[in-house]
């Protein structure tokens, strides 16, 4: 359908099919409201009828007139002055053979009745709708009887004429009622048209179609896992990667809301849909995976300017990124390692080649042979007892960076760590975040400044502990200490709030738990199942 060379829009299509509706459905109450009146209008008249022809069959006069001499000339006036008083057309007696004794039109007296007169010889009341010599009438036919035997028979009636005239005054209420009625449809099929134009604007039907087609295809294809919320926080749709990403229920298209607690996403994520405030860049630790969540409202065709109708969120994972960004903070540990190393074994080579200048070669030699037996010392301790190179590195790298912090580092490995069931990767993430944190507190605290990482075996299960003499996390933020963006650095530092809340993410992955104690010292402890026993 098309209109001025354009389709139709899904708001006219409705308008016109409204006020069809409208007109045909008001066009058939007319019509029935019309049959209704005009049936009670013949039922009126059939009452009438049968009223006076009762009343005329049981009056005495009429009684004795039927059966005296000469009926017409006892009768014929009275049955005028009756009709015109009762407002029948007309009131005709007759013999019980149907001869008429009485009739409006005097020509007719003496003829046979024209109706139908069977039952009333029987003794029956009949009403009928006949056309006799007036036309078209609604009448009825009562016996009249004396000492049980028909005497006579009387028939009152009322043409359809006059029926009809009866009606003409209800014609223009009848009328009246339908414009309403066409009016009040016509108000709703605009009223109907104009919502529908806020909503659709001017797409055609089959251009709904594709857009909704277009955007389902969209929505499941994109890479990147999208949410979108009502204004109470209620999850409204998400597409398979956000399925995926926050391990929900298969993606439907059903628009049905539904609370977050029923779909049992993480408590911070949660908690930003249901606030609906803006997010930009958030990093949300979700189970094992690193989650970058953008949130904005969601406005219709992204027009600032009307009232948002929920929240849209992004969700892009970080997992691989952070897992790299681990293994890079790693080599950069171990580069800055080699660096104070670098640093320190340059001082003592200055020393080493000053003491041989000045001929004090016993001196450079003990001290050489001091140096290589520390280093070989803690590194073959390392290597024995974590047995992970890439973990072993680490502590080495980190022994050597605390050391030029002005920082003392125990390392205390005691049987050994078992790494699994954590990967190397997970090892040293977990590790070095827990290490750095406590010389960053070790180093803001009073002299002398230490930090002790111990590790051992507990029943089936190891623990891995990292105090620090630092002052410890404020009590307004111990409590929360592992949830994502909670720090105790400076508020302008970009990228805080996530190493222990990653941590503790690695570590439950894997049926661990990571705790803290804030006395008498800060001391982190994580701990996981035994390699070769359940957790």
């Amino acid at each position: 359908m098309a209109r001025n060379g354009r389709r139709w829009s899904i708001a006219s299509h409705v308008f016109v099919i409204q006020l069809l509706a409208v007109v045909v459905v008001s066009g058939c109450l007319t019509l029935a409201l019309w049959l209704e009146t005009s049936l009670s209008a013949q039922e009126r008249a059939t009452q009438l009828s049968l009223a006076v022809t009762n009343t005329l069959a049981r009056d005495p006069t009429v009684i004795a007139a039927v059966q005296g001499p000469d009926p017409t000339t006892a009768l014929e006036s009275y049955t005028l002055t009756v009709s015109r008083a009762t407002g029948v057309d007309f009131i005709t007696i007759m013999s019980p053979r149907g001869i008429r004794f009485t009739h409006p039109d005097p020509a007719q007296i003496g003829r046979h009745f024209l109706g139908t007169i069977s039952a009333a010889q029987r003794g029956r009341t009949i009403t009928e709708t006949f056309t006799g010599t007036l036309g078209p009438s609604v009448r009825a036919v009562v016996p009249i009887e004396s000492g049980g035997r028909v005497v006579g028979i009387v028939s009152a009636g009322v043409t359809l004429d006059r029926v009809a005239a009866s009606l003409a005054p209800r014609i223009p209420l009848v009328f009246a009622l339908a414009v309403v009625l066409v009016l009040i449809g016509s108000l709703a099929a605009v009223l109907a048209r104009r919502f529908l134009r806020r909503v659709t604007g001017s797409m055609s039907p089959a251009e709904l179609t594709r857009m909704v087609a277009y955007y389902q295809s969209v929505l499941h294809s994109v890479q990147e896992g999208l949410i979108l919320a009502d204004t109470r926080g209620r999850v409204v749709l998400y597409n398979d990667e956000a399925a995926e990403l926050l391990e929900l229920p298969p993606a439907t298209d059903d628009l049905r809301p539904i609370a977050t607690a029923e779909l049992h996403l993480p408590d911070s994520i949660a908690a930003l849909l249901v606030s609906g405030a803006r997010a930009v860049e958030e990093v949300h630790v979700a189970g094992d995976r690193v989650l970058v969540v953008n949130q904005e409202p969601a406005t219709p065709a992204g027009d600032a300017r009307q009232a948002p109708v929920g929240t849209f969120m992004t969700l892009r994972d970080r997992t691989e990124v952070q897992r790299l960004s681990g293994e890079l903070a790693s080599v950069r540990t171990l580069s800055e390692a080699l660096r104070a190393q670098t640093h320190e074994h340059a001082n003592r080579l200055h020393t080493i080649v000053s003491l041989l200048e000045l001929g004090r070669t016993e001196q450079a030699i003990e001290l050489i042979g001091q140096q290589v037996e520390v280093s070989q010392s803690l590194a073959d301790e390392l290597l024995g007892a974590v047995g992970e190179p890439a973990l072993a590195a680490l502590l080495l790298g980190k022994v050597a960076q605390a050391a030029e912090r002005g920082i003392t580092l125990e390392v205390d490995l005691g049987e050994g760590v078992a790494a699994a069931p954590l990967s190397a990767a997970e090892l040293v993430s977990v590790v070095g975040n827990l290490v750095d944190n406590a010389l960053d507190a070790a180093a803001a605290g009073s002299p002398p400044a230490w930090v002790r990482v111990t590790a051992r075996g507990i029943g089936d299960r190891q623990e891995l502990s990292v105090e620090d003499s630092g002052a410890g996390p404020e009590p307004r933020v111990a409590d929360r200490i592992f949830d994502r963006g909670v720090t105790t650095k400076p508020a302008d530092e970009r990228g805080r709030g996530i190493g222990l809340a990653l941590a503790r993410g690695i570590v439950e992955s894997h049926h661990g738990a990571l705790r803290v104690e804030t006395a008498p010292h800060t001391r982190f402890v994580a701990e996981w199942p035994t390699p070769g026993r359940p957790g």
